[in-house]
């Protein structure tokens, strides 16, 4: 990334009256930063415009945010592809720590004025030393799912996720798919004219499953492991009770 900065300074609530803006504005400038503006209202709809042409026409990447704190206007002075610091000198410098001098005022030292340079001081190294992040993208991402759990849901999970073209392998501790619902003899009717009770719709459900292809039924098997990240998990399946070298020792 080729940086371009430019430091903004706003010298509304307060700022303009508290600090000697002109000496700040030349904090950046022995940094090294040609692009040094101020402005009575950053936030207004004038101030994000003077951002928003520096951006497209000067190609300020790098931008250096001396007005409120970062928790507000967080949204404001965002800027896609750009590098944002925000320097705090509203909340951190000139209404928590009032000067007893006048901006401009000559003799004594500034206690002040010193702090708001130093901050933005920092702010400007701190952009010149960072980069934007690089999202990490897998090469290949895998197309396999793991469906633990055999009963209602992760049937219907496994069928909805097979139509949609992933490969499906299902896990199930116990002998038979279907978990609780393939233990009752009736339930309650699932559609017109809901009189009577009728046999268990799971096992039409399961049936289905095993016609679908792309679908791979692991019964008496756990999950011994879990290890990756999305979207490249190895796992690791065991039967019930049998020992492997993942196990966590007691």
């Amino acid at each position: 990334m080729n940086k371009k900065y430019g430091v903004y300074i706003c010298t509304g609530c307060g700022i303009g009256e508290a600090l000697n803006v002109e000496k700040l504005s030349a904090v950046p400038k022995e940094e090294g930063v040609g692009i040094v503006k101020t402005h009575p209202f950053l936030c207004g709809k004038e101030g994000l415009e003077l951002l928003k042409q520096d951006i497209a026409g000067e190609g300020v990447n790098s931008l250096v945010i001396g007005a409120c704190s970062r928790r507000v206007n967080f949204d404001i002075f965002r800027f896609d592809n750009c590098l944002v610091d925000r320097v705090n000198l509203r909340e951190q410098v000139v209404w928590t720590h009032p000067s007893t001098k006048k901006a401009g005022e000559e003799g004594g030292i500034d206690h002040i004025q010193m702090m708001a340079e130093d901050y933005l001081k920092m702010g400007v190294i701190k952009i010149q030393k960072i980069t934007l992040p690089e999202p990490y993208k897998l090469d290949a991402f895998c197309r396999k799912i793991l469906v633990i759990g055999g009963g209602i849901a992760g049937i219907s999970a496994a069928m909805d996720a097979a139509k949609a073209g992933y490969e499906i392998t299902i896990v199930e501790k116990e002998s038979s798919l279907g978990g609780y619902a393939a233990k009752v003899r009736k339930q309650l009717p699932v559609e017109n004219p809901f009189e009577n009770i009728i046999p268990p719709v799971i096992s039409d459900r399961i049936k289905e499953l095993e016609s679908l292809p792309g679908i791979t039924v692991k019964t008496n098997t756990i999950v011994a492991r879990i290890a990756g990240q999305p979207g490249d998990f190895t796992v690791t399946l065991k039967k019930p009770g049998e020992n492997i070298e993942f196990d966590v020792p007691f």
